[in-house]
């Protein structure tokens, strides 16, 4: 099979799965979970999510996480683990049942909440859908995502007291990118076959970096490899979290 082909393969699962993980169902659980640090003084999260909606925000809280969410299908039901090595807590959020196509009426979302008493290094997989993460205002040591299928907003906005670097696999869809203006950022896009839209940027070489780039000592490197889908990078003035 040629890379067209795939290609064309890869976009009719995708929509597929997207509209099934949209589509209402008539039964839904909920559930709330917390998860304390229990000591540790930094963390490394993992969200893995197969499809449904996802939304991550930093907020001003002991626990490391406070999470609710709403699903239709046992398979669906969220895992939670935390453990703690030394001044390190490691969590993990998943679906129960791993690696399965989302067919059928389902909901599957997820509202979680990180602190921001601690560093911590992200590591997020999407899946099929849509995803809103506002990072801001969280001590960030690392940023990797996997866009998946559909739509994600990112802000990375400040502020940020450290630099750090910002991994994104581009997925099946689109992706909206907030970056901060008083921290130095510098963009590098490769691959895919969407559109790139940079606004508060500028094009250096191979890279797109805004105004602060080589006047801050705070550095935020991002390197995307796109997808099939439109990119759309914007730089914006810090507002009050």
């Amino acid at each position: 099979m040629n890379s067209s082909r795939m290609r064309i393969g890869l976009v009719i699962l995708a929509i597929a799965a997207l509209v099934a993980a949209c589509d209402e169902p008539r039964d839904v659980m909920k559930d709330t979970q917390m998860v304390a640090l229990e000591g540790a003084t930094r963390a490394e999260v993992g969200l893995h999510m197969n499809a449904g909606e996802l939304r991550v925000r930093g907020a001003d809280q002991e626990a490391l996480l406070e999470a609710s969410f709403e699903y239709s299908r046992d398979r669906d039901r969220p895992v939670v683990d935390y453990r703690r090595f030394g001044d390190k807590g490691t969590l993990e959020v998943r679906r129960a049942r791993r690696n399965s196509v989302p067919f059928g009426r389902i909901r599957n979302r997820w509202d979680l909440r990180l602190t921001r008493a601690v560093p911590m290094e992200l590591d997020i997989d999407l899946g099929a859908g849509q995803s809103d993460i506002d990072l801001r205002g969280l001590k960030l040591q690392r940023v990797e995502i996997d866009m998946g299928v559909g739509e994600m907003t990112l802000d990375l906005q400040g502020p940020h007291q450290e630099s750090f670097n910002v991994k994104i696999d581009g997925g099946v869809g689109s992706g909206k990118i907030t970056l901060p203006s008083e921290a130095g950022v510098r963009v590098k896009v490769d691959g895919g076959i969407g559109s790139v839209d940079a606004h508060g940027l500028t094009k250096q070489g191979g890279f797109y970096v805004n105004d602060a780039y080589g006047k801050s000592a705070v550095v935020i490197e991002v390197d995307i490899n796109a997808g099939i889908g439109s990119l759309d990078l914007r730089v914006e003035s810090p507002v009050k979290i």
